[in-house]
């Protein structure tokens, strides 16, 4: 098993803060969740870190479109009715086993 102190070692100090700088809008997604119990709102979040996390691959392009299109969708009034439908149906299954 690996010591601890081994994790990341092959990475100079500048190296770590870079990656620490570049992957710090993952930590804004994180408290964003967080901080909602909405679950449309959560989605919401969700669907932003997604469509980052797209911007991250510049060779494709069908990432960020899906990304798009499906951020579209959740935002319509439709979108979100039927998230909110798929939510309880989730939540009254779950009860009933429970």
């Amino acid at each position: 098993m690996a010591d601890g102190n081994d994790f990341g070692s092959e990475f100079s100090i500048w190296d770590k803060l870079r990656l620490l700088q570049e992957w710090a809008p993952v930590l804004t997604y994180v408290q964003a969740f967080l901080a909602t119990e909405d679950e449309h709102e959560k989605a919401l979040v969700i669907a932003q870190a997604c469509k980052w996390l797209a911007s991250k691959s510049p060779d494709t392009t069908v990432d960020d479109e899906l990304v798009e299109h499906v951020t579209r969708v959740l935002r319509s009034r439709e979108g979100e009715d039927f998230l909110r439908w798929i939510v309880d149906k989730v939540v009254k299954e779950s009860d009933e086993n429970a």
